[in-house]
């Protein structure tokens, strides 16, 4: 008689990614995350809480495999299949469902929009066979991880970016913390912050990571003419860009003949063009728009400097460890950045690059002299940048978590 074929294995139950928005060109961090994860083997499925925008998007988009599904903004119009959803956990748990929808209510208008997406969200968690959610922000997509905990005791946890800390009420913030399996936020800094709100929440440090292999030294090529310098990242008053343009104005008028490009978008846009104007630096200072993750490296490959200018802006927003910063220091750009937050966790002045204070356009521009300057100098430190980025922040190493 023929051997019975042994049964295949069940197929691994799907970790559920809930994002603000995805896939984006400024998400080139969660990027990395997703395709980190699926090089290890681990099953994903992406909900979306914004559709994409139509536009160019990075070709390693291409190699990711997870279904991504966009959640409705108005659920309601799917109102059959929601209302049997509530219904259904109504019936099999109603306390539980009833303080779900007085959490809910006690948030006020956010709550009440959040309650139809967490039980649309609920019934689609449901039929894909999703054990644990992770929400990739303290902010939206932990509340309704929070909420659905509630609803179905679905078990999640949560990344915390530095914006998301700063701006949130703590009391808020704080009741998510408690309520998550496990916290992750990128810098020992941010992880002191949630500590000091959530005493006792279990919130670990977990460095971004960045695809060393991608963002790799090989591919640097002839330096430019004049000396380019490049930042990258949203234009937001956090990212210091003022500062930036400020003190080109400044090596500008001392003879350097620097070009520097700006990449990425955002509400800071037109009054930086407007201040490039003022100082009658068009020719010099560039604002690029949004860029794929290819032409970001191909812009690496032939910088001189990159400058992160970091701040902490008004209302608290501040950075933790760019995503841009790691990926010049990846590719060996000798790197010019600021004390904030997390950013000397990774940038050790003198050691594998510079840091001034932020806010100082007289002290940025002389650390960009330096480096232009002293090319010996700058190709040690940016030695040491890469050797940095690729043992404490590969993102294969820090994934393994």
């Amino acid at each position: 008689m023929a051997a019975v074929p042994p049964r295949p294995p069940p197929p691994a139950r799907p970790l559920a990614l809930l994002v603000q928005e995805f896939p984006a060109l400024a998400a080139t961090a969660l990027l990395e995350e997703v395709l980190g994860l699926e090089r290890l083997g681990m099953p994903l499925h992406i909900y979306t809480l914004r559709a994409p925008v139509a536009l160019p998007q990075h070709a390693a988009v291409q190699r990711v495999r997870a279904r991504i599904t966009v959640v409705p903004a108005r659920p309601w119009r799917h109102r059959p299949a929601t209302l049997r959803a509530h219904l259904r956990r109504l019936a099999a748990h109603p306390l539980r469902h009833a303080r779900a929808v007085c959490a809910a209510w006690a948030r006020g208008p956010a709550g009440w929009a959040d309650l139809p997406r967490a039980l649309w969200l609920a019934h689609r968690l449901a039929a894909d066979g999703v054990h644990h959610l992770h929400a990739d922000s303290a902010a939206r997509p932990a509340d309704l991880a929070a909420l659905l905990q509630r609803l179905d005791g679905l078990p999640f946890s949560l990344s915390a970016h530095a914006s998301d800390i700063h701006r949130s009420r703590p009391a808020d913030l704080r009741r998510k913390l408690l309520a998550a399996r496990f916290t992750l936020t990128d810098s020992d800094a941010d992880r002191t912050a949630l500590l000091q709100i959530a005493p006792g929440a279990p919130v670990h440090r977990m460095h971004q990571g960045v695809d060393a292999a991608a963002f790799h030294p090989s591919l640097r090529g002839q330096p430019s003419a004049a000396p380019m310098l490049l930042s990258v990242g949203q234009l937001r008053a956090r990212k210091g860009l003022d500062t930036l343009v400020r003190a080109c104005a400044l090596l500008h008028h001392h003879g350097w003949p620097l070009r520097c490009e700006i990449v990425g978008e955002g509400d800071e846009a037109p009054r930086l063009q407007a201040l490039i104007d003022r100082l009658e630096l068009s020719g010099q200072v560039l604002l690029t728009g949004p860029l794929t993750r290819e032409e970001v490296i191909a812009r690496h490959a032939r910088a001189t400097v990159y400058v992160q200018a970091s701040r902490v802006a008004g209302d608290g927003d501040r950075d933790g460890i760019p995503a841009g910063l790691l990926e010049a220091m990846a590719m060996a750009v000798p790197v010019v950045a600021t004390r904030v937050s997390g950013i000397p966790e990774l940038v050790q002045h003198l050691h594998n690059g510079l840091l001034t204070e932020p806010d100082d356009p007289a002290e940025l521009a002389a650390a960009i002299a330096l480096l232009v300057d002293q090319p010996r100098l700058a190709n040690r430190l940016a030695r040491a940048g890469r050797q940095a980025v690729a043992t404490r922040f590969d993102s294969e190493r820090n994934l393994q978590q």
